[in-house]
C-alpha cells in the first residue's frame, strides 16, 4: 500500500527521525482500540443484563466467542499486512471497532449482541496486536523495548479513560447505557482513523529513511557496522521453541485477565459500591499496568524474557 502525501511532505520538514510519528500513530490506534476491550463491556454488564435479564455466562460468551475468532483470523491478516503494511490494517480494524461500538447501542436481542460484540472483539483481538507491533518493529531497532513500552502504556491509558467516559456518559440525566456506547465508538473513530490513515508508513525503507539507529554501511577503513539482529520468516519461527512457549503463556494467562475484567465493575455494584466508583476501580487497574508497562521499557536488555514472563504469571495468581 503507498504511503500517504502527508509523510513525504512531513519527512522533509521535521527535525526528528520520522519513526516518532509512527509511534504517535500506533498510540492513538491502540488508545481507540479499547472501545470494545473487556474492561470497557465491564461498565456495561449491570446495565444491559438488568434490561434485558441475561445472564453473565451469555455475556462471557461473547467475549470468549470473539476471542477465538480473532485467534483464527491472525493467520489470515499476518501476510496482508506483510503485503500492504499497518496502516491498511489498522484502519480498518479501528472502523470496523468503531462503529460495532455505536451499533451495540441499538442492541434489541442477545443474538445482535453477539454479532456486534464478536466482530468487534475479533478485531480487538487480532488486527490491532499485528499492526501495532509490526510497525514499530519495522521503524524501531535500538529502541523498540522504548517505542513498545509507550505504545502499551498508552493503550493502557485507553483503559483507564474510555470506562470512564462510558459511565459519566451513562450517569448524565437522561442518557443511558446506549449512549455510552455512542460516545465510545465515535471516540474511537475521532481518535484512531485520521492520524494512522494520514500519517502511517508501512517501513521506513518505503520512503527513503532506516530505522532509528540502523548502522549504515561501512566506508572504507572504517568500522564494520553492528551486526544485524536475527531475522525469521513465518516457517522458521514456528520451528522455534520459543514461539510455542510465548504462545502458550498466551493462552493460558489472557483468558484469566479477561475474566477478571469483565466481572469487576458487576461484582463491585452488587455489593453496594456506586457504579462511578466502580468504573474508578477499573480504571485504577488500567493505571497499574500503565505503570508497569513504562516500568518495563528500563528492563536491561540482556535480561532474559522468561523471567519477567514467570514473574507476570507469578502475581496473576496471587492476584
Amino acid at each position: 500500500m503507498a504511503p500517504a502525501p502527508l509523510p513525504r511532505l512531513l519527512i522533509a520538514r521535521l527535525p526528528f527521525h520520522y519513526g516518532w510519528l509512527i509511534l504517535a500513530c500506533v498510540c492513538c490506534a491502540g488508545f481507540a482500540r479499547q472501545g470494545p476491550a473487556v474492561a470497557t463491556l465491564s461498565i456495561f454488564v449491570e446495565p444491559m443484563t438488568r434490561e434485558f435479564g441475561w445472564s453473565r455466562t451469555a455475556l462471557s460468551g461473547a467475549v470468549s466467542l470473539g476471542g477465538v475468532l480473532g485467534a483464527l483470523s491472525a493467520p489470515i491478516l499476518g501476510p496482508v499486512l506483510d503485503r500492504h503494511g499497518a496502516r491498511l490494517v489498522l484502519c480498518a480494524a479501528i472502523l470496523v471497532s468503531g462503529f460495532c461500538s455505536m451499533l451495540l447501542s441499538l442492541t434489541p436481542s442477545l443474538l445482535v449482541f453477539y454479532l456486534l460484540f464478536c466482530v468487534a472483539r475479533m478485531t480487538w483481538a487480532g488486527p490491532f496486536d499485528l499492526g501495532i507491533y509490526s510497525a514499530i518493529a519495522n521503524w524501531f531497532v535500538a529502541r523498540r523495548a522504548l517505542a513498545n513500552s509507550i505504545a502499551t502504556l498508552v493503550q493502557s491509558l485507553g483503559i483507564v479513560t474510555l470506562p470512564l467516559l462510558a459511565q459519566f456518559v451513562m450517569a448524565a440525566p437522561g442518557h443511558d447505557w446506549r449512549d455510552g456506547w455512542l460516545a465510545i465508538g465515535a471516540t474511537v473513530l475521532v481518535v484512531g482513523f485520521v492520524p494512522t490513515w494520514l500519517l502511517m508508513v508501512r517501513r521506513p525503507e518505503d520512503v527513503g529513511l532506516t530505522p532509528d539507529r540502523a548502522a549504515a554501511p561501512a566506508a572504507a577503513g572504517t568500522a564494520a557496522p553492528a551486526p544485524v539482529e536475527p531475522a525469521f520468516i513465518r516457517a522458521e519461527a514456528l520451528r522455534t521453541r520459543a514461539f510455542w512457549l510465548l504462545a502458550l503463556y498466551t493462552v493460558l494467562v489472557y483468558p484469566v485477565q479477561a475474566g477478571a475484567s469483565l466481572h469487576q465493575a458487576a461484582h463491585l455494584i452488587e455489593r453496594g459500591i456506586a457504579p462511578t466508583t466502580a468504573a474508578a476501580v477499573v480504571s485504577t487497574f488500567s493505571v497499574m499496568s500503565a505503570a508497569a508497562s513504562l516500568a518495563c521499557a528500563f528492563l536491561p536488555r540482556a535480561l532474559p524474557i522468561r523471567y519477567p514472563l514467570a514473574l507476570c504469571g507469578a502475581l496473576f495468581g496471587v492476584g
